[in-house]
């Protein structure tokens, strides 16, 4: 919708804080902070989730998928041991 505010939330990815101004974020988009942060480089990461919206509060972030996201949720991510 046109004029809409973009709504912030706070995410963490690993230790870091980031804010985000949407409501869903993808696999990729995970793995672009974690990278912009520091983050060692992988063929393939793992990326666990949780406190997220009560119908999905914790799992896994597959490649290709998206998750929605809410204020204070966690993202972990790892390199699968593949370089």
């Amino acid at each position: 919708m046109a004029g809409k505010p973009e709504k912030t939330v706070t995410i963490t990815v690993n230790q870091d804080d980031h804010e985000v101004a949407k409501e869903k974020i993808s696999y990729d988009e995970v793995v672009a902070i974690y990278l912009s942060d520091g983050g060692a480089g992988s063929n393939e990461y793992l990326i666990k989730y949780s406190r997220g919206h009560s119908n999905n509060v914790s799992g896994t972030l597959a490649p290709g998928n998206e998750v929605m996201v809410k204020d204070g949720m966690r993202f972990r991510v790892s390199g699968t041991g593949e370089s």
